[in-house]
Formats: structure tokens, C-alpha cells, sequence
């Protein structure tokens, strides 16, 4: 009886009826700021979004570094097959689109959307002067110059490699005004003399 009192007691002064948060001059304000009522929804509804922006986010640059690694071990095969004579002349378009295609597997329709630009020049002397004539391909937007020189033994050659990555998320064009990301790769290097 007496351990019941003593908690009924404690009860009532813990929160005193009279406390001034709970009326009196605070008001109607006080019991707003005092209510706990549906406190965690609006901090996950403040928090929970920014995290999942965050998160969708992460998951976008995450596609591009997949992509882009591909693309750089593609242009690395492709530029030994290149080096060592396997790919030479001219007509090796579709070849060379092939073997970039088996490798980077993460883009869709490979063959028809990849940009691939091969320059060559003769070496000359001393070794790697014909680098001094050649440039890289010109980007306009997510179009690449897609021209392929004609390749021989001794040739100094600048290989690229370039796809326009559509956002996986559609909020993310909607916020930057563009549709797509272009990544590219290059790989400089001279031919053997085979």
C-alpha cells in the first residue's frame, strides 16, 4: 500500500497539471513543440530522401566506372591485336567493333551505339615523331569522330573508344538537362614491325 503511494505520488511529480509547457503562457504552442506524434515520420521524410538521392546516385557513378573499365580492358586488347599485326589495312571496321563488343558487355546494342576512332601515322625518326601529326578525336555533345586510319607495320596509333551512357535513372536528366553521360578511353602506342 504504501510502495502504491509512493509510485502515485511520484507520478504527479513528474508531470505537475500546472507545469507552464503544458498551459498557461505557453499556449497552444507549447503542446504543439511538446507532442511527439508522428515526430519519426517527418525525420524520415527530411532524412530518408537526401539518403536515397544519395544512394541512387552512388549506384549511377558506380555504372560508369563499370562501364569505363570495360571500355579501357576493350581498348586494351584491342590495341595489342592492333600492335602485334593481327588488325591492319583498312577494312578492319567491324572486326575491331567486334572485339571491343565481346569485352564491354555492360553496353546495349554494342555494335550499333560504341564510337571507335583509330589515327596512324609511320613512326618515322627518330621513334614516335608521328605522334607530332596526329590528335585525338573531336567530341561534339555524345558524338565522337569515328574514323579508322589505315594501319601498318611501324605506325604510331592513337585508339579510342567512346559510348554516350544513358542516366538509368530518369530524375537525373530531368535535374542536369542532359539525357546522357559520354565516356571515353584512349590508348596510345606503336605498331611492331611485325
Amino acid at each position: 500500500m504504501a510502495l502504491r503511494r509512493l509510485f502515485a505520488r511520484a507520478g504527479r511529480d513528474a508531470a505537475p497539471r500546472n507545469h507552464p509547457r503544458a498551459n498557461g503562457y505557453c499556449g497552444v504552442i507549447a503542446r504543439l513543440f511538446l507532442q511527439r506524434a508522428g515526430q519519426v515520420a517527418v525525420e524520415f521524410a527530411l532524412v530518408g530522401t537526401v539518403f536515397f538521392v544519395f544512394s541512387l546516385a552512388i549506384i549511377e557513378v558506380g555504372l560508369d566506372l563499370i562501364t569505363l573499365e570495360l571500355m579501357d580492358d576493350a581498348a586494351h586488347d584491342a590495341a595489342r591485336l592492333i600492335r602485334i599485326g593481327t588488325i591492319t589495312g583498312s577494312s578492319y571496321s567491324s572486326t575491331l567493333t567486334t572485339d571491343v563488343c565481346n569485352i564491354v558487355i555492360t553496353i546495349p546494342s554494342c555494335s550499333t551505339t560504341v564510337q571507335i576512332y583509330v589515327a596512324a601515322a609511320a613512326s618515322g625518326s627518330p621513334a614516335g615523331s608521328g605522334f607530332l601529326g596526329l590528335s585525338y578525336a573531336t567530341v561534339s555533345g555524345s558524338t565522337m569522330t569515328s574514323t579508322k586510319a589505315t594501319l601498318a607495320t611501324n605506325s604510331d596509333v592513337i585508339l579510342e573508344i567512346g559510348y554516350s551512357r544513358p542516366w538509368a535513372m530518369q530524375w537525373i536528366a530531368d535535374v542536369t538537362g542532359t539525357t546522357s553521360t559520354f565516356l571515353t578511353t584512349a590508348f596510345v602506342f606503336q605498331t611492331e614491325p611485325y
